[in-house]
């Protein structure tokens, strides 16, 4: 199975230091509701810190940032994965260094469809690369050390939103021709999905419910 990729950017900066958002994850609540509003609805993320602390701080760390305006759903592949995480250029973007990896817990290892978790290229390397998992019994998903799912799809939203996404441009190169991350990132980001991937979806906002 293809592996899930990251962009590995130079020179980037800490946006919160490892130990507070640490903290932040050892006092987060239960379960976390947040909404996203997409080019196909609302989207609704239940978020488990149980399920990885870390992950879900850095991912409620992003919401209350505001970093989630006009990301491109880049990699969205029927019955395998939607990913999101490499932006177009824009002034007010923050950077994330990388956290560490979660503990891995037995139950979530079999990723189920809706499961919401951080790409990485390695160890201790998730940033800002996000999944949505499109199928059930996806092998290669979970086998990786920073594949820890910490949220879901509402049923709901799972129907109505991301059943609507579009996969028709397929994967990423090199398994396909869908928009390349490294290109996305180019200055000209934004004009190259609008000229080559007119119909790509977008995840325009998220907030705390």
């Amino acid at each position: 199975m293809k592996p899930i990729l990251v962009v590995t950017l130079l020179g980037i900066s800490l946006a919160m230091p490892i130990h507070a958002l640490a903290a932040k994850a050892s006092k987060a609540p239960a379960t976390v509701n947040v909404q996203c509003k997409t080019s196909k609805g609302d989207l609704d993320i239940v978020v488990e810190p149980a399920w990885a602390p870390l992950g879900a701080a850095r991912f409620l760390q992003m919401v209350d940032d505001g970093y989630f305006k006009q990301v491109p759903l880049f990699r969205c592949v029927n019955n395998f994965l939607c990913q999101l995480g490499a932006l177009p250029p824009r002034k007010d973007a923050k950077n994330y260094s990388p956290i560490a990896d979660d503990t891995k817990q037995p139950a979530l290892r079999n990723f189920k469809r809706g499961y919401l978790s951080f790409a990485g290229s390695g160890p201790n390397s998730r940033a800002t690369h996000l999944f949505i998992t499109l199928g059930d019994k996806i092998d290669s998903l979970g086998t990786m050390s920073w594949e820890t799912p910490f949220g879901y799809i509402a049923p709901a939203s799972l129907g109505n939103t991301v059943g609507q996404f579009n996969t028709g441009y397929g994967d990423m190169p090199p398994w396909g021709n869908g928009p390349d991350p490294q290109k996305i990132e180019a200055p000209d980001g934004a004009a190259y999905l609008k000229k080559n991937f007119p119909q790509l979806d977008y995840i325009n906002s998220c907030t705390r419910r």
